[in-house]
């Protein structure tokens, strides 16, 4: 069971996880007086900040890390035994940060994926040597566009995440809530920043006009739904009996993750997470839009980056064999999909019966994603809605739903004028005009920028942008002379093999974690 290599296990893992290694020591608030990126750049980043926002109001974030133009990290807990939440602030509203510094006798160590990195565990549980091993690769997750908001770029979608073979390329449709009309404008940024190579076959962007107070709100398929009044639920709790409701209540960046403790592979109950909500239902409601507005935890992307890598010298081969083989690909990525994509379903009065999903989204940012409801049949004052997963793959953000939704929502689709290799401006808008299998193909560290027309704004409406991509992406894996994994059968062909294997390669941090935890006190006495 430790196939997969130990240290990306733990450098993937604890950053979701974010668990503390406490060394008694005394420790106090500095301020650096730097901006919080310089602070969060610096070659030793802290594994604690405490930032004081423009409004007055101070937060504590552990395992602080940079995501485009917003510091997240896990935030104060209501109480003691209260779940901890994740959060995100943007960056314009940070007015100061401090920085926790201790002195010689001992430190705190905030062991988040990027914390393991700067004080070098991973190569103290790879091996025993004192060399620090240079430290592993973001993970692989999706291409990443970029919008133009009318002063600076900002991250605004990581599309088509999980299609990681070619017969699983897809049409991803996201919400761009940053991009902005400048001068009648649209400018895009499309990016391959990670460890992998780019296909993208189309892109455009979709134009949606619509009412003040409404919402469009793309769902798996790409369908366009128009919502206005929204509810959220009356209770939510997970399958450990903890309450969620504060942290689905509203896409603050507060929210929901499964706790990765107390899991057992033989347990079945145990390989399954998710949340029950209960949501007050209005007489004669026959349809509904629910709303979930998520991440994938990074986790998720190391698991997938730590499987292709498994096949070790058979990667290249084993790429090929699946990209010339699309009915073996596509069983693959519909058995992954039913472990590891969201699972939304109805309690119809004698059991749950699965309405929809929410597909893979990457760790990069939340997404909004619409799941329309049929409730005919369905009985009763109050919806039961049950959301399940593998564990420790999801952060839910909000969770929200409209019984009075709108009819379809129509789009304008905007074709780039413009698009050009930022290298060297070579023009590409012609493979991207349309799906029809002329790629255009991005290396780690090369972007397209991109150009379109915005039209009018008709009088009284409101408008909405939203990305149409297609494409995959090859997850580029470390060299390796290593045998194939015996555990990767497992994953491809063994019901629940995806669960039963993170929930191994969890535990197998956990306890990494309180034995180092326990061997750090010692020393720091």
């Amino acid at each position: 069971m430790r196939a997969f290599r130990e240290s990306v296990v733990l450098g993937g893992f604890l950053l979701p996880l974010s668990l503390a290694l406490w060394v008694s020591s005394c420790t106090k608030w500095s301020d650096p007086k730097l901006p919080v990126g310089a602070v969060m750049s610096a070659p030793e980043a802290p594994g604690r900040v405490r930032v004081t926002l423009f409004d007055g109001s101070r937060l504590e974030l552990d395992a602080p890390r940079l995501v485009a133009d917003t510091l997240q990290g896990l935030g104060q807990a209501e109480s003691r035994d209260a779940p901890r939440h994740w959060v995100s602030i943007p960056l314009s509203d940070i007015r100061t940060t401090e920085v926790r510094s201790a002195n010689t006798v001992g430190t705190v160590v905030l062991v988040g994926a990027s914390a393991l990195v700067a004080v070098g565990i991973v190569a103290a549980i790879a091996d025993a040597t004192e060399e620090e091993p240079p430290p592993p690769p973001p993970p692989p997750s999706c291409p990443l566009v970029y919008s133009w908001d009318g002063t600076g770029w900002r991250l605004d979608s990581g599309t088509f995440a999980g299609a990681f073979l070619a017969p699983l390329a897809r049409t991803d449709v996201d919400n761009l809530v940053h991009l902005t009309s400048t001068e009648g404008r649209l400018r895009l940024r499309l990016a391959n920043e990670l460890p992998e190579t780019d296909h993208v076959d189309a892109l455009a962007v979709l134009a949606v006009d619509h009412p003040a107070g409404t919402e469009v709100v793309p769902d798996a398929a790409g369908r366009l739904h128009l919502v206005g009044t929204l509810s959220g639920p009356a209770s939510a709790r997970d399958d450990r009996a903890r309450d969620a409701l504060s942290a689905l209540a509203a896409a603050d960046g507060w929210g929901w993750e499964s706790s990765p403790t107390g899991r057992d592979t033989a347990a079945a109950e145990t390989l399954r997470d998710g949340l029950e909500l209960v949501f007050d239902r209005p007489p004669g409601a026959t349809r509904a839009v629910l709303l979930v507005d998520g991440v994938n935890t990074p986790w998720t992307s190391w698991l997938m980056q730590e499987f292709v890598a498994a096949h070790g010298r058979e990667t290249d081969a084993w790429y090929a064999a699946r990209n010339a083989d699309p009915i073996g690909a596509l069983a693959l990525g519909a058995k992954l999909a039913a472990e590891a994509f969201l699972a939304v379903s109805v309690w119809d009065g004698s059991g749950w019966s699965v309405r929809g999903h929410v597909m893979e989204i990457g760790p990069e940012l939340a997404k909004t994603t619409a799941v329309p409801l049929d409730l005919t049949g369905i009985e009763g004052p109050v919806l039961r809605i049950r959301l399940e997963s593998a564990p420790m793959f999801w952060n839910l953000d909000r969770v929200a739903i409209d019984f009075e939704p709108f009819p379809p929502a129509e789009a304008k689709r905007l074709t780039a004028t413009r698009a050009e290799r930022e290298s060297d401006g070579a023009s590409v808008a012609g493979l991207l005009a349309a799906v029809d299998g002329r790629n255009v193909v991005l290396e780690t560290g090369e972007a397209v920028l991109l150009e379109f027309v915005a039209p009018p704004v008709p009088t009284g409406l409101e408008r909405s942008y939203l990305l149409a991509s297609t494409g995959w992406y090859r997850i580029h894996a470390p060299p390796s002379d290593a045998d194939p994994d015996p555990d990767v059968r497992r994953v491809e062909t063994e019901p629940g093999a995806v669960s039963r294997l993170s929930v191994a390669r969890a535990n197998l941090a956990l306890e990494e974690l309180a034995r180092r935890s326990k061997a750090m006190a010692d020393g720091g006495r």
